[in-house]
C-alpha cells in the first residue's frame, strides 16, 4: 500500500500539540504519516512501525528534510517496546474483519486485520501511551463503531470526523482521536492552589474529594468533512485547506 486518501487525511487531521516530543505511526508502511507528523512538529521525533519490511519507509525519510527525527521498526506493535510513552500515537490500520482475504499476502496484511486485531491495537496504545497523550485512527465507518465497542471503558473518544467523498454519498470514513478513559481531568480554575481567596463551597475541606473525572463521560467533539464536490477531481476548499501544504511540500 503506497499513498492514500485515508494517509494524507489521517497525517493532516492528527491533532499535534507543542509539547509534543515523541510520536508513533502504528503499522506505518511507506512512512507518509510519520513524515507528515514531522513536518507539522518540528521538535518531535517520530516513530513508524510495522510488521512488513520498512525499507521503502526509510529511503522516504532519508530523502526527506526529516530524516534525522524520524526513524522506523520492523517489528508487530503486539512486540514493540520502548523506554518511554508517547505524546501522540496514530493508526491507518487494518480493518477488514469478516471480509474475504486477497490472494496477495501484502495487500492482505495491510487491509485485513489478521496480524493486528483491533483489541491488540487497543492494547498496544494502553502500553505505549503517555498519561496525558492522544491516539487518533482513520476506519470506515462501520469498522469504527467496532473499534469503538472494543475501546468502550478503556480509550475516550475526544473528537471524531466523518468523512464524505461527495456530498450525496453517505460517511466512508471515520477519523477518530481517543485519550485514555481513566485520565483525571484538570482542576476547575476556581480551586487552583495559587488563588488567595477562600476556596469556594464546593471545594471545602471537610467535602471528600471527587474522583478522577471518567474521561469516558464526556461528549466528543464531532464534526463532517467532504472530500469532492461531485465533479471528475474537483475537491471542496475544506478538503484542500486541510492538505494544501502537504501536497506542496511532498
Amino acid at each position: 500500500m503506497k499513498v492514500g486518501t485515508d494517509g494524507v487525511l489521517l497525517g493532516a487531521w492528527a491533532a499535534v500539540q507543542p509539547q509534543d516530543r515523541r510520536m508513533l505511526d502504528i503499522g506505518t508502511g511507506t512512512g507518509l504519516i510519520a513524515l507528515m507528523l514531522a513536518q507539522r512538529a518540528l521538535e518531535a521525533h517520530v516513530t513508524g512501525v510495522d510488521i512488513d519490511d520498512v525499507g521503502q519507509a526509510r529511503e522516504n525519510a532519508a530523502a526527506s528534510p526529516w530524516s534525522g527525527r524520524v526513524a522506523f521498526a520492523q517489528c508487530p506493535v503486539q512486540e514493540f517496546e520502548t523506554p518511554e510513552p508517547f505524546d501522540l500515537i496514530v493508526s491507518n490500520p487494518p480493518f477488514f474483519v469478516d471480509s474475504l482475504t486477497c490472494p496477495d499476502r501484502g495487500r492482505t496484511a495491510a487491509r485485513h486485520a489478521v496480524h493486528l486485531p483491533f483489541g491488540d491495537l487497543r492494547d498496544a496504545v494502553l502500553r505505549l501511551l503517555a498519561p496525558g497523550g492522544r491516539f487518533a485512527v482513520i476506519l470506515p465507518t462501520a469498522e469504527a463503531e467496532r473499534f469503538l465497542a472494543v475501546c468502550a471503558g478503556r480509550l475516550a473518544l475526544v473528537r471524531r470526523t466523518d468523512v464524505r467523498t461527495t456530498p450525496r454519498r453517505p460517511a466512508k470514513r471515520a477519523l477518530m482521536e481517543f485519550v485514555r478513559a481513566d485520565r483525571p481531568a484538570a482542576p476547575p480554575a476556581d480551586c487552583s492552589a495559587d488563588r488567595p481567596a477562600a476556596p469556594p463551597a464546593d471545594c471545602s475541606a471537610d467535602r471528600p474529594a471527587d474522583p478522577p473525572a471518567d474521561c469516558s463521560a464526556a461528549v466528543p467533539e464531532v464534526s463532517e468533512l467532504v472530500v469532492g464536490t461531485g465533479e471528475h477531481e474537483c475537491y471542496t476548499p475544506e478538503y484542500r485547506a486541510l492538505t494544501r501544504d502537504f501536497y506542496l511540500k511532498f
